[in-house]
């Protein structure tokens, strides 16, 4: 297992996982609150599970073994321990061993530098010098693209059929036709 731990807040984690990853053309492709359903079942534990995106690291490993994709998109948790949050993947080399195909392991290994980089980087940005920064590079006029966080956001679409809500909005007959 890879493992780092730093003295950031576990809510600041996911920016700066976000960053760090882009920074080496990878990408987080979801973001799972795992922690919200230990609640539910009355647990005081929180973590979040975030998936890491990188295609062409990832295309490597499946042309060795397609028995690869079990483990993809690769996983990094956080989770809180005192005042401390831990990040975790498993080690791309130790899924090698797994498929009982340790002759992968020169295509893994990119892999798992990338996501050591990405779990280290995101542990040492102090949450000073990242709203310093932000607020340098966006000027302070509100929240950047990268800032925000669309988990809650309510669709576009409110159905499988596409139908929008002001799509819906005027059609009775007990409204005005307009005009």
């Amino acid at each position: 297992m890879l493992q780092v731990s730093c003295e950031l807040r576990l809510e600041a984690i996911e920016a700066a996982l976000k960053r760090a990853a882009q920074r080496r053309e990878a990408s987080v492709l979801t973001v799972t609150h795992v922690g919200q359903h230990l609640q539910e079942a009355g647990s005081a534990e929180d973590a979040f599970v975030f998936c890491l995106c990188q295609p062409e690291l990832y295309a490597a490993l499946m042309e060795g073994d397609i028995r690869a994709t079990a483990f993809l998109p690769w996983r990094i948790a956080a989770y809180a321990r005192g005042a401390q949050v831990t990040l975790e993947a498993m080690s791309p080399i130790d899924a090698c061993r797994l498929l009982n195909r340790p002759d992968l392991a020169p295509l893994a290994a990119p892999l798992e530098d990338l996501l050591r980089a990405v779990m280290e980087e995101a542990a040492r940005t102090p949450a000073a010098s990242r709203a310093g920064a932000a607020a340098q590079r966006g000027g302070g006029l509100g929240a950047t693209e990268e800032q925000m966080n669309v988990r809650g956001s309510i669709p576009q679409r409110i159905d499988c059929h596409g139908t929008k809500v002001e799509d819906l909005g005027g059609t009775g007959e007990h409204d005005a036709k307009g005009g």
